[in-house]
């Protein structure tokens, strides 16, 4: 949980990025890739006078408490798919014409499963652990523990999706309601895994 005075949350208009036939494609359809830049600011009170148990009278601003700013920057993906004959210029002035559209994260501690994955699921196509192994959240390549798991602050393992939405929607976290799920192969992993507090997943 966030101990920010207030959060502000920034949309960049989202941007067309590419159309492609995917590997295993659904016949008459293409992939849309389009991507969108979420800035985030959070603003803290240099000193702390109120308490988490216990109600103040007054704000940290009214002690006078100078506030600091921190900003971090994430650039979110979403792929949906479009029928076949769709052009790329059909695309942009479709995007174009959804000015409140956005990319909406999803966090849990199992997999986040839409319908035709709980589907496949119960038809015996994939398994649970196959969607927890896509969607488990881990270090970037960039960072010096590059596919490693990364843990919430609970030190439970977390999961990651994004999604496209025509009009603005609030990202959702599940994180920390008691279900937690782990594959075997995560599982494996899990003793060597570390919670990263300042994290942006």
């Amino acid at each position: 949980m966030s101990n920010a005075q207030n959060t502000t949350v920034k949309r960049s208009k989202l941007s067309f990025s590419r159309l492609y036939k995917a590997s295993y494609q659904k016949a008459g359809s293409k992939t849309l890739e389009v991507k969108q830049l979420i800035t985030t600011t959070s603003h803290y009170p240099s000193k702390k006078y109120n308490s988490s148990l216990q109600d103040g009278l007054f704000t940290e601003s009214e002690f006078g408490a100078e506030t600091n700013s921190y900003t971090q920057e994430e650039t979110r993906v979403a792929w949906i798919l479009v029928p076949e004959n769709k052009t790329e210029t059909e695309i942009k002035l479709m995007l174009n014409s959804l000015p409140n559209s956005c990319i909406y994260k999803v966090l849990s501690n199992e997999p986040i499963l839409d319908e035709n994955q709980k589907q496949s699921i119960s038809s015996g196509l994939k398994t649970k652990a196959d969607f927890a192994n896509s969607q488990v959240v881990r270090y970037g390549e960039n960072h010096e523990k590059a596919g490693q798991l990364i843990l919430d602050a609970d030190g439970n393992v977390q999961y990651r999706r994004t999604f496209f939405s025509k009009e603005v929607k609030a990202d959702e976290d599940y994180r920390g309601n008691g279900q937690v799920y782990m594959s075997r192969e995560i599982e494996m992993e899990f003793d060597g895994a570390s919670v990263y507090f300042d994290q942006n997943v």
